[in-house]
């Protein structure tokens, strides 16, 4: 068993209840709506590289390298003296093509343990994430900063043991849960703020054992929540999928943030 393995059935456990297996056989689902990242060919060696899909990256994904050639031999490449008296904005298209070839593969701080990312600082233990800033154990994620235990979120800062979680701060053991902050043991909630154990809220804040905005008796709640999440991981085990999501049951569709 893998880190990564290890990893997926901690968060599992935490936020469903049960330890599920085998991450990998849940990629397409905890993939979904996020933003992701996608596979490019080296200009220079074929070589795999990886590529957030962000728009800012468009315009030179054509152009791409790993990042040891970027800072090896291509990092060496200039132009003669005779082309540099020549360069002008006409001509710089073509003039610097031998040397405008770059990575996206940007690694910075202290990293460690990192398996298909993308621009990634001070982490460690993260696979097949983007921009991955000051975090640990990010897992199909993108844009995770000072997180850890996030699996198939989008945009979660400050957030911990997290699943299918996005444009959040500050949430613990959460899933489905959009645009909200200060929130704990959620699920299916969206533009929220400082909840505590609720389920399918909107809009609310300063709430506890809520669903669907009403608060109930602490122990109607756990029941309801009991059978919701055994119901929900029933589901992911046979299909390895969740029909359900916190888009699809009320809020609008996850949409690409500004830049």
């Amino acid at each position: 068993m893998d880190e990564y393995e290890k990893a997926f059935q901690s968060i599992a456990s935490v936020v469903l209840g049960r330890k599920l297996a085998g991450y990998r056989d849940y990629e397409v689902w905890l993939t979904r709506g996020i933003n992701g990242m996608t596979e490019v060919r080296s200009a220079m060696s074929g070589k795999r590289t990886y590529l957030p899909l962000f728009s800012f990256y468009d315009a030179i994904r054509h152009r791409l390298l790993t990042e040891d050639e970027a800072y090896g031999t291509a990092g060496k490449r200039h132009l003669s003296e005779e082309e540099v008296r020549g360069l002008s904005l006409a001509n710089a298209t073509q003039a610097l093509k031998g040397i405008s070839i770059t990575t996206s593969e940007t690694s910075m701080g202290t990293c460690s343990r990192i398996k298909e990312c993308g621009v990634y600082f001070d982490s460690s233990a993260c696979f097949r994430s983007s921009l991955v800033a000051m975090s640990k154990y990010a897992i199909y994620t993108f844009w995770p900063r000072n997180s850890e235990y996030v699996l198939g979120c989008n945009y979660v800062f400050s957030c911990s043991f997290c699943a299918r979680c996005f444009n959040s701060e500050n949430l613990a053991r959460c899933f489905e849960v959009s645009d909200s902050a200060n929130c704990s043991d959620c699920y299916f909630c969206y533009n929220c703020d400082s909840l505590q154990d609720c389920m399918f809220c909107f809009n609310a804040k300063a709430k506890k054992y809520a669903i669907g905005n009403v608060q109930l008796p602490p122990e109607q709640y756990r029941k309801i929540k009991g059978l919701l999440l055994a119901q929900m991981a029933d589901e992911l085990e046979k299909n390895k999928s969740l029909k359900w999501g916190v888009f699809s049951i009320g809020a609008p569709q996850p949409g690409k943030r500004p830049e």
